[in-house]
């Protein structure tokens, strides 16, 4: 499974399966409760390090987590108060086992969980650990549970969630009514699609896993729902920079972009590119906008290109056909507009060109209609569409595309052979196999016109680097999301530009290159 580079994505079903397996392989349900609370708790008492806490325990599975969790805290020091929801004789036996166990370790004795008594605890308390519900839950809170959950929420006390804060439904982005605002959730072993998708994200504020006692044969013939790459596991994609290298050995990379109105897209393109590493990056762009881009690029080459009131009317230009012949990679569609002549010239180039491509933008709009061009691109491109511009492809809407990104990244790319970038939060990346990643890094600062364009620029950059496409789109949709992340650690998500990342992606490639 690659637990030291990258994390699965279960729903709540898959999750259940891989329980079941290890329980019928001789692991006792116990053992997997014991790890999993007793991960949390240190998981706790390292990071919060409280003096007092709160436990909510609610009557299944999570509850039981909850229960280890109030006796490694208190065998730790810490002064915990516990609440069940339910009466012990209505929990699981699990629970009513956990619970034995608890009082066997000499922790203040549980009482039922009343909105009254919470209130007053919350008062003196350093955090609380909701185990009310976990992955199981289908149905919106209601009764006593609701209102200990909105009692909770209206207080400023730091909030700790087991696998879910209570209320959230696991495989589901959308909320299925009030639910824990949690400061950190413990997603144990797995990530659920509901720690990723918003806005049921938005409720789990930062979200870590902590390893469960799962034998490694349990998972080995499983299939992830999708994959979230780690730290480490993007330093292993980056391109590996020779010392004796040189900037041919870098790779070449060709850009045909920019228009009137849009040199900054082109601009920004190119400077990820070449934060990226690229050893060579050449813009094929409008003959009448070179003077801009030679001002303001001086790291590129520029390759001037026949144009009427500055957009591109035709590809016919020697200089232009020598680099192709040399190029490693061809990015097409950040800025190009979509005149007709144009999207013909993205269609002639794409045609002509052998390699991997990388398309985005309106380079994408020139694909629309032209299935046969679309079967040339298999096994070597590179697709990078926000949800209105696949919809473009697809003739589905936006909202369908956006609600159910991660099947559509999944169908689309199987389909058509290519791996898609399919852009939005969270990114997911659909491989032409059928695995999924989907991105954890980035913030509500991407939100701005440009950021895409750095994001082209990098995978583009990775790829010309020489590795694979996949691999590519996996670290520089990883590395654009974590410059977002630098800039907001002493600045305003608001003020972000994307010029901005661009600064950052130093900062985001030495902190990725560190991960053990």
């Amino acid at each position: 499974m690659g637990i030291a580079e990258e994390r699965w994505v279960l729903r709540a079903e898959e999750q259940r399966t891989l329980d079941e397996r290890a329980i019928a392989s001789g692991v006792e349900q116990d053992a997997l409760m014991e790890s999993a609370g007793t991960n949390a708790a240190a998981w706790i008492r390292e990071r919060i390090r409280p003096r007092t806490a709160i436990v909510l325990a609610g009557p299944g599975g999570n509850g039981g987590d909850g229960l280890v969790v109030a006796r490694r805290l208190h065998e730790a020091g810490v002064e915990v108060r516990t609440f069940l929801l339910s009466p012990l004789s209505s929990c699981s036996p699990a629970v009513r086992r956990m619970a034995e166990r608890l009082d066997a370790a000499g922790a203040e004795p549980f009482r039922s969980a009343s909105v009254d008594e919470l209130a007053a605890a919350l008062d003196r308390t350093d955090c609380v650990v909701d185990g009310l519900f976990g992955s199981g839950l289908t149905r919106r809170l209601e009764g006593e549970a609701l209102r200990i959950v909105e009692r909770l929420n209206a207080s400023d006390v730091k909030t700790v969630s087991l696998d879910l804060p209570s209320g959230l439904a696991s495989d589901r982005g959308e909320t299925l009514g009030e639910a824990v605002r949690a400061d950190v959730t413990l997603a144990m072993a797995f990530l659920k699609p509901a720690h990723l998708f918003y806005p049921a994200a938005g409720r789990c504020g930062n979200t870590a896993v902590v390893d469960v006692a799962y034998p490694e044969s349990v998972p080995r013939n499983a299939e992830p729902w999708a994959r979230v790459c780690e730290g480490s596991g993007i330093r292993r994609r980056l391109p590996v920079r020779r010392p004796d290298g040189h900037k041919g050995t870098f790779g070449r990379l060709l850009v045909v972009a920019g228009s009137i109105g849009m040199t900054g897209a082109a601009i920004l393109c190119c400077r990820g590119a070449l934060r990226a590493g690229a050893g060579l990056v050449y813009l094929a762009g409008p003959a009448s906008l070179d003077p801009v881009f030679e001002a303001t690029l001086p790291e590129v080459l520029t390759i001037p290109l026949p144009d009427e009131e500055g957009h591109v009317t035709s590809l016919e230009s020697a200089r232009l056909r020598d680099v192709m012949q040399r190029a490693g990679v061809l990015t097409v569609g950040p800025g190009l507009s979509r005149v007709p002549a144009v999207l013909d010239a993205v269609r002639a180039i794409v045609e002509r060109f052998s390699g991997p491509v990388v398309l985005d933008a309106d380079g994408l709009y020139a694909l629309a209609g032209h299935e046969e061009l679309m079967t040339r691109l298999a096994g070597r491109a590179i697709l990078t569409p926000h949800p209105g511009e696949l919809g473009t492809l697809t003739g589905e809407t936006p909202e369908r595309i956006d609600a159910e990104r991660r099947d559509v990244a999944r169908a689309f790319a199987r389909e058509h052979g290519v791996v898609l970038v399919l852009k939005g939060r969270p990114t997911a990346i659909g491989l032409p196999e059928g695995g999924v990643y989907l991105n954890p890094t980035g913030n509500e600062g991407l939100a701005t016109g440009g950021s895409g364009d750095v994001l082209t620029g990098l995978i583009a950059g990775f790829a010309v680097g020489g590795v694979s496409l996949a691999d590519a789109a996996i670290a520089g949709t990883y590395v654009h999301g974590l410059a977002a992340e630098i800039y907001v650690r002493d600045r305003s998500a608001r003020s972000l530009l994307p010029s901005d990342l661009i600064d950052r992606v130093p900062e985001a490639l030495l902190e990725v290159e560190g991960c053990g």
